[in-house]
């Protein structure tokens, strides 16, 4: 299987939550830090989506909890800016960085788009 194959292969899955597929393509070599696509990580991908059983595999693989993608969007500010209360609240366990800023300034406590999001970052 070529890496361009795995890469694909591993969007999909950290996207839709196949921790089996995930698994099973990191032993067949490929970084978990690996660039998917414009500087976004597997992780990234699984912030994306709220699939947060996918975060912590991927956590215990070595995955950069605050990797920044080309334009400075780290996987916390995806699970914040699409609604993941959870796998906001499980980053932040992990060790993500809340004080980050957004790519046009602004604070991620500030980037929340509700209540439930905002307390979580509040607590921080």
């Amino acid at each position: 299987m070529s890496e361009q194959e795995l890469i694909n292969q591993m969007k999909w899955a950290s996207q839709n939550g196949d921790i089996d597929q995930v698994n099973e393509i990191l032993s067949k070599g490929l970084d978990v830090n690996k660039d998917l696509g414009m500087g976004r990580t597997a992780l990234h991908f699984a912030a994306d989506t709220g699939q947060t059983d996918v975060i912590e595999v991927l956590l215990s693989k070595g995955a950069n909890i605050n990797g920044k993608d080309r334009h400075g969007i780290t996987p916390l500010l995806n699970a914040i800016w699409d609604n993941h209360p959870e796998s906001v609240k499980f980053l932040l366990s992990k060790g993500a960085n809340p004080k980050d800023k957004t790519p046009d300034g602004q604070t991620y406590l500030e980037a929340a788009e509700n209540d439930q999001l905002r307390e979580v970052l509040k607590a921080c």
